[in-house]
């Protein structure tokens, strides 16, 4: 802050001071002026993770985007505080919200040419924006500025680490209600997305068209009623149709679709962009966008198309918006690459075929191909580590998107559940699926299609992956994943693999604590019929030992279930066969070791354990497997209760010293 001037202080925002400062030179003050906006950080880590997010904003160039200029953070040693202060351009025109408030004094209606420039400007950032997978976040008329020339500026993005602060929310919501007047339903649960921006634009658009005849208060009040009740809306749009607002028409069919509450049903940027009248925007701005299909004939396609990858995807990057050149280049593209696992250019290839599903997200045979492409470059991605701590959120999102958006087409969600559970194997990657919400569609997939093997597959092995990935541990919603996975399990019980994966995904589950008290007997009987028809599997035979253990330390019920089952079967004789069939594994033979120790802890079971030579089967361990450590201390123990309670029976001689 030492080379800038204090001029004004603004009226605090939801997250932040804005100042207008002026920069110092040598000989005094008189600099550029600049807007800079001081955010109060809870601890250095959040302002280290905000100023690298803000860092991505920095390097966006755009016409209509008044771009950061300078990051920095500053301690504030009166108040003992960390701020991260980000440095924006300054214009004298001022911002939307003064336009509108100078025409509500006057009762004067924008000009409808001022209204389709605004829009496409507007619309033609978003989709700027939203190619990159940035959202706004925090578009509202006070962070919409005007230049010299009267163009608009989007500025003051909403930053996630920032934006998602609860607690500072909360404060100064209650402070200044009004300020999150223009966010989404979603928003305020702090879900931020591209419905997210089309429904703040919604807003703005729907306070622009009513600045006539509607005060500040009116509708920011407006504003708040139609985010709780859609149907508030009808009033002011009559309204506008009896006051001759220009396009009032046009415009009562174009809000709805923009405010609806539920974000599934709410319009897309890219069938907004379609729209006439939005088009007529774009057009009135100038934008590439207004004609926004480009219509390339086939014969330069296919001309454009011969050649290698390198000219594939270079077509892909200048044609990002003809769908039939991106669908033509996918298929190209699969052709090419069949078989070829280690690409050179997977990650260009993986940023481009996601871009495309963004871009076209309407075409449902661009979405199958290109998630067929996808599942082969990905694997070769993850086979040769190559780049893979590059497959995040923007690859990522796009797929979660797409999922979303076909819920009924089980061919696309087959191939897109098994491209989530690939990726999930990066470890990175978990935080993203958390914060995405991705369990809770992939457990409704399950319930919707219980006889579809491969989505039941790929999402079960997708929550054996989220649960056991150690940083996401506490962080995942619990409720019904053991139900959903328990019932994947029961109906393909005959399947090896799916119930390799449903089994490890009730291991993982019980060891994070996930089951209920009542769920811990039919689990366990589950698991044991598991391992009886596909002893032959090596890891299902481990996680079930493992998923064993775990219910075992948790219930004495579960315990006595391994002993008798439902089916009055013997559940010793099934670990028993299974120690013979893999006595010389020594990984196999610890996690049974780890089993019987967990059910020594039981008095009542212990006697059975003893008459079913349990006690001679630990001896045989221990001597078979003298070096391995843990399973000898599982054995050691086990062994020592087995002891005890052979010296307690009547008759039994105590061992001399």
């Amino acid at each position: 802050m030492d080379k800038y001037q204090v001029l004004k202080k603004f009226k605090p925002g939801a997250l932040g001071l804005m100042l207008l400062v002026e920069e110092k030179k040598k000989d005094g003050y008189g600099g550029k002026k600049y807007v800079i906006k001081q955010v109060e950080c809870i601890d250095e880590q959040q302002a280290n993770d905000a100023f690298k997010e803000a860092m991505t904003l920095l390097k966006l160039q755009h016409q209509n985007i008044r771009s950061y200029q300078e990051l920095f953070i500053t301690w504030d040693n009166k108040i003992s505080s960390l701020f991260l202060c980000l440095v924006m351009q300054h214009s004298d025109k001022g911002d939307l919200s003064e336009l509108m408030e100078a025409k509500r004094r006057k009762r004067q209606k924008i000009e409808p040419q001022v209204v389709k420039k605004f829009l496409g400007q507007v619309m033609d950032t978003l989709a700027f924006l939203h190619r990159q997978n940035l959202f706004h976040r925090n578009l509202k008329p006070t962070n919409i500025f005007l230049d010299e020339e009267n163009n608009f500026l989007l500025g003051d993005f909403g930053i996630s680490t920032l934006m998602c602060d609860e607690a500072k929310w909360k404060i100064r919501a209650e402070e200044e209600p009004d300020l999150k007047s223009w966010m989404s339903p979603e928003a305020l649960e702090f879900s931020f997305g591209e419905k997210s921006d089309i429904w703040s634009l919604g807003c703005i658009l729907l306070e622009m068209a009513t600045c006539s005849f509607l005060k500040k208060a009116d509708a920011v009040k407006l504003l708040q009623d139609v985010r709780r009740d859609p149907r508030k809306l009808e009033t002011p749009l009559t309204k506008m149709k009896h006051v001759h607002v220009a396009d009032a028409d046009t415009l009562a069919t174009l809000l709805p679709m923009m405010l609806q509450v539920e974000p599934d049903e709410r319009i897309s940027l890219r069938k907004l962009l379609k729209e006439p009248y939005v088009q007529e925007g774009l057009k009135a701005a100038g934008s590439s966008l207004s004609s926004y299909r480009q219509s390339l004939p086939p014969a330069i396609i296919d001309a454009l198309l011969r050649g290698g990858p390198a000219n594939v995807l270079e077509l892909m990057q200048l044609f990002w918006d003809s769908q039939e050149a991106q669908g033509k280049a996918i298929k190209h593209l699969i052709a090419l690459t069949e078989n070829q696992k280690d690409l050179p250019y997977a990650i260009e290839l993986i940023n481009l075929v996601t871009r495309a599903m963004v871009n076209h997200e309407d075409v449902l045979e661009l979405q199958l191909d290109a998630s067929r492409l996808l599942c082969n470059t990905v694997s070769g991605v993850l086979e040769g580590q190559l780049g893979a701590e590059e497959l995040g959120e923007d690859t990522i999102t796009p797929l979660i998107k797409t999922m979303r958006a076909y819920p009924q087409n089980q061919e696309l969600l087959n191939l897109l559940c098994r491209l989530l559970m690939m990726i999930s194997t990066n470890e990175a990657a978990g935080e993203v699926f958390r914060k995405a919400g991705v369990l809770a569609d992939i457990l409704k997939y399950m319930d919707q299609f219980p006889q579809n093997r491969e989505i039941c597959l790929s999402c079960s092995n997708l929550v054996w992956s989220l649960f056991g990935n150690a940083n996401l541990v506490g962080k995942l919603p619990q409720e019904e994943a053991s139900e959903v996975i328990t019932r994947v399990l029961t109906g393909h019980l005959q399947d090896g693999e799916v119930v390799e994966s449903a089994c490890s995904a009730l291991w993982v589950l019980s060891l994070q604590g996930c089951l209920g008290d009542k769920e811990f007997e039919p689990v366990t009987l589950l698991l044991l019929k598991s391992l009886q028809l596909h002893h032959e599997r090596t890891l299902l035979v481990k996680n079930v030992f493992l998923g064993l253990g775990c219910l075992v330390r948790l219930s004495e019920l579960a315990a006595l279930r391994v002993i008798l089952t439902d089916d009055l079967s013997d559940g010793i004789s099934v670990i028993k066969s299974i120690y013979e069939f893999y006595k010389d594994d020594p990984e196999v033979v610890e996690t049974i070791c780890l089993l019987l120790a967990e059910m020594v802890q039981y008095e009542e079971i212990v006697p059975e354990m003893k008459s079913r030579s349990l006690y001679d089967l630990l001896r045989e361990m221990k001597a078979r497997f003298a070096s391995s450590e843990q399973l000898i201390a599982y054995v050691t123990g086990a062994l020592a209760t087995l002891e005890q309670e052979t010296q307690q029976q009547p008759g039994h001689p105590r061992s001399t010293p």
